[in-house]
């Protein structure tokens, strides 16, 4: 692990009048830093420059007035998979598909000898994931229109599974199709609406 700017690197192209917003760093894994995809061209190609690059979640669909899908907090993002500990060749699960730019950070670390499945209850978000997905080079990433409570089926369980959607409680489907030194990461709902991040191995 180490601190890196990636991130900044890719904002500073906006212009000078907008460094302020984007001068912060991440702790996560080495093997981001040369990663090539950037959020504004392909995952969120509708949202202005300053608004993407901003450390805040970026709602990408309503209902009913109340946001259902969003591109989470980069901050955020970067404590989930630090605590997920990808490794090449994992096999992952991702409930909550969103824009599909998580599963594509996700893709690129465990490699092409590993495998991303993504899954949303919403088929429209599913499409549009698996076009941002495709644009970028990620075809090899699936994205299933399901409910993931249930998870995935798959005949080989799961390296990591994590949830970019926020919950009250763990699921047995999840512990079921996770391996036995797995990792499960997800934001977990506790009282007063309080959230917290948490891993389980």
């Amino acid at each position: 692990m180490l601190l890196i700017l990636w991130w900044m690197q890719e904002a500073i192209e906006i212009g000078t009048t907008h460094r302020q917003n984007i001068w912060y760093v991440f702790v996560i894994p080495a093997s981001f830093l040369p990663f090539p995809i950037r959020r504004t061209h392909v995952f969120l190609p509708d949202i202005l420059p300053e608004k993407v690059y901003k450390d805040d979640a970026i709602v990408t669909k309503y209902l009913d007035g109340k946001p259902v899908s969003s591109l989470s907090q980069p901050a955020v993002m970067a404590i989930m998979l630090e605590q997920l500990d990808l490794q090449r060749g994992d096999r992952v699960l991702e409930i909550g598909a969103g824009t599909g730019y998580n599963a594509a950070l996700i893709a690129h670390v465990v490699g092409e000898s590993g495998q991303v499945i993504a899954i949303d209850i919403d088929e429209d978000i599913v499409q549009a994931a698996q076009m941002h997905l495709a644009e970028a080079g990620f075809e090899q990433v699936k994205v299933i229109c399901a409910d993931g409570r249930f998870g995935y089926p798959s005949t080989v369980p799961y390296d990591r599974i994590i949830l970019t959607v926020a919950v009250w409680d763990i699921a047995i489907a999840w512990q079921e199709k996770l391996k036995p030194q797995g990792k499960l990461v997800l934001p977990l709902t506790l009282k007063d609406d309080i959230q917290i991040i948490i891993a389980f191995e």
